[in-house]
Parts: structure tokens; C-alpha cells; sequence
């Protein structure tokens, strides 16, 4: 597909209102941004390779106080934009889709567990794929931990804890951006 210079993601569902609950406690760390809004900031942190250098959000905070679906806009250096929305109040199609300068591919729903994906080039040529797959995709984030555990490593050379600590930086400056603020903050 050539330079992706685009990509659009989105993860919501509709979960029942707890206020206990670890979704909508403020004391547990809920809402969205970091319950699952973490996973396409990290999607795109690995397609583009760093942090965007631009972001906006935008959040609409529960009565509990955590945000219920956050919409995040980000710009690269490169001129590269993402789009992307978390939500634990409303259903999304919860797909991803990567555009570039020679055609796009479309991951379909639901991403993390995705059976296919679709992939156009410009001339309007799409391939259809299903590629091989194991469990539902949480899996892979556990056999990584695992397979650091056994091996004694303080960390995991797929996502480094330097990747690790940018994303959250990333996700501070979208809290900050939104006003989100947790009761263990000052």
C-alpha cells in the first residue's frame, strides 16, 4: 500500500453501568482511554514508528468522572495522521483501516481477533485475506509475558519498556488534553 499516511481505528462497546465497577471507578482507573483507547495508541506507535509529535482529543466524562469515549486526532513529523476512538458506552465497528500512497488495508471487526482483512490498491484491485491465527488475540500479549518470565528478562525486546513508557506519555498528554484526572493524582 505503499507510505501509510493514514490510519483510522476505533475500539467501543457498550458496557453495563457499574459505578463500582473497574470501567466507570475513577479509583480503579477507569473509562476508555485506558482500558482499551491504549490499544490503537499503540497500534499506531507501531505503524508510525514513534509518538506523534501533534494531538488533540476530545472526551465526554461520565457522571463517575472517567471518560466514557475519547476521539483522538495525531500528527507525525512525517505528515502522517491517525484517528482514533475509544468508547465503553457506545458499540463501534471496531476495525482499523491503514491508507497509503498505493492502496489501503482494512482490518476487519473485531481487529484484536480479526479473521481477514481486505487490502485495495489504487487501480481498485482488492485480495481478500484470511490469514492463520491462534485464540483471540489477548493471547499474544500473555505468551510474550511468558516467555520473558522463563527467559529472566527484564523486559520484552517486541514492545521495550522505553515503547512502553512513550505510549503512556502519549496517553498522560490525551488525559491532560481532555482534563482527566484520577483521585491518586494531585
Amino acid at each position: 500500500i505503499g507510505d501509510v499516511r493514514m490510519m483510522l481505528a476505533d475500539f467501543g462497546f457498550r458496557a453495563k453501568f457499574d459505578p463500582q465497577g473497574r470501567l466507570f471507578n475513577p479509583s480503579l482507573g477507569g473509562g476508555a482511554l485506558l482500558d482499551i483507547g491504549v490499544y490503537v495508541v499503540s497500534l499506531a506507535s507501531m505503524i508510525f514508528g514513534k509518538q506523534p509529535s501533534i494531538l488533540t482529543a476530545l472526551s465526554d466524562i461520565g457522571m463517575t468522572g472517567v471518560d466514557e469515549q475519547t476521539t483522538m486526532a495525531f500528527r507525525y513529523d512525517t505528515g502522517a495522521l491517525a484517528a482514533l476512538t475509544c468508547s465503553i458506552r457506545t458499540l463501534t465497528n471496531q476495525e482499523v483501516s491503514f491508507l497509503g500512497t498505493r492502496g489501503k488495508i482494512r482490518i476487519h471487526s473485531p481487529f484484536w481477533n480479526s479473521h481477514a482483512a481486505t487490502m485495495t490498491d489504487v487501480e481498485g484491485k482488492t485480495v481478500y485475506v484470511e490469514p492463520d491465527r491462534v485464540g483471540n488475540g489477548y493471547n499474544y500479549e500473555a505468551a510474550e509475558v511468558n516467555s520473558c518470565l522463563r527467559g529472566g528478562k527484564l523486559e520484552s525486546s517486541t514492545i521495550p519498556l522505553s515503547e512502553t513508557l512513550a505510549i503512556m506519555q502519549t496517553l498522560d498528554s490525551i488525559r491532560t488534553e481532555v482534563d482527566l484526572k484520577y483521585p491518586t493524582e494531585a
